[in-house]
């Protein structure tokens, strides 16, 4: 058996690496598998995309059109768009491996470029511009998730071993972020706040994660989800199992897992809304990507080349699409195995 590495998307502009195995001849190896290009972030003004193999990141306007593209962007660990897509800053990695593994920060944001050395080993999760940011910081004395507004610090709250964030769709929009230590969880809610952000720590230490989105969030524990109406605090459970990543809007929630083992890979979408109690699910055999539109009432969910969105009963299939989201103002994202994007 060989196992080849190749990256693959996790949310925020993240790379982890996944093992596949094939049966080979030791004399020939097989070529690796294709490594499909995903989409970093998008919104209602354009999308980043990693091209993975060529590696580089290709940033487009919202009528799919290339901005610009950068090689070296492709060495960050963590990129957001700044304001509106494509701008982007691209800094370290949530995990601390060391001064050795930093990279430089990259911000190409309102037509320009800059750099800042890798000794910055500050972490950029959501940014308006520079004066008006949420960070992780990294210092001697432990690691702080932190707000600036109007180039002041406005809260810092220590935290550790941070997870991949849950943003909401819009790149100046909320967040959500949890750190684990040890055996339990501490999950921070970011929510806009003037032209900056007010960091939340939910008092609730058995949760595990959570999500946020368009009028609605949610706080996710190994057993259940719970959904918050953010303008009425109504609460809505859904009793379900190993969530895994989740997505809210509205009064619909979507989940999606993915496992892997002795026969492949194991996808499994779920989709619930909270009110009616009513819901689907979609299982599959490739890696899933999924999203929620603002409603929350439509889905998309992308299997291999082929996106699915569907409406209650109703579907719509899309053949050639590699990754698709949906942007804050209901328009959907579709990214294409050539590495182009169109929108509709």
């Amino acid at each position: 058996m060989l196992a080849v590495a190749i990256a693959t998307a996790v949310i925020g502009g993240t790379i982890g690496l996944q093992n596949y195995h094939s049966s080979a001849d030791p004399e020939k190896p097989p070529p690796a598998p294709p490594a499909a290009p995903f989409l970093v972030a998008a919104d209602a003004h354009g999308s980043v995309v990693f091209d993975l193999s060529r590696e580089v990141i290709l940033g487009y306007d919202r009528a799919g059109k290339l901005a610009w593209q950068d090689e070296a962007m492709a060495k960050n660990a963590y990129i957001t768009c700044v304001a509106a897509c494509p701008d982007v800053v691209a800094s370290g990695s949530l995990s601390d491996q060391g001064p050795e593994a930093r990279q430089a920060t990259i911000v190409r944001a309102d037509g320009r470029f800059a750099t800042r050395p890798a000794a910055d080993a500050d972490v950029v999760l959501l940014q308006r511009d520079d004066r008006n940011r949420v960070v992780l910081e990294r210092r001697l004395e432990g690691t702080f998730l932190a707000s600036y507004q109007k180039g002041k610090l406005t809260q810092r709250l220590a935290m550790a071993n941070p997870r991949m964030p849950r943003i909401a769709p819009g790149s100046a929009g909320s967040m959500v972020i949890a750190s684990r230590a040890g055996s339990s969880a501490t999950v921070y809610f970011v929510a806009r706040s003037g032209t900056g952000w007010t960091i939340k720590e939910l008092a609730d230490r058995g949760a595990s994660g959570g999500c946020t989105g368009p009028a609605s969030s949610a706080v996710v524990y190994p057993d259940r989800a719970v959904v918050v109406d953010q303008s009425s605090g109504r609460k809505q459970t859904v009793q379900q199992d190993h969530i895994g990543t989740c997505h809210v809007a509205g009064d619909g929630l979507l989940a999606e897992t993915t496992s892997v083992g002795p026969s492949g890979h194991r996808s499994l979408v779920r989709y619930w809304d909270v009110r009616s109690g009513t819901g689907w699910t979609m299982e599959g055999t490739e890696t899933v990507n999924a999203s929620l539109d603002p409603s929350g009432t439509r889905a998309v969910v992308v299997q291999g080349t082929v996106a699915t969105i569907r409406a209650g009963a109703d579907q719509q299939v899309i053949q050639d699409v590699v990754d698709a989201r949906y942007a804050e103002d209901g328009s959907l994202v579709l990214l294409h195995a050539d590495a182009t994007v169109t929108r509709r």
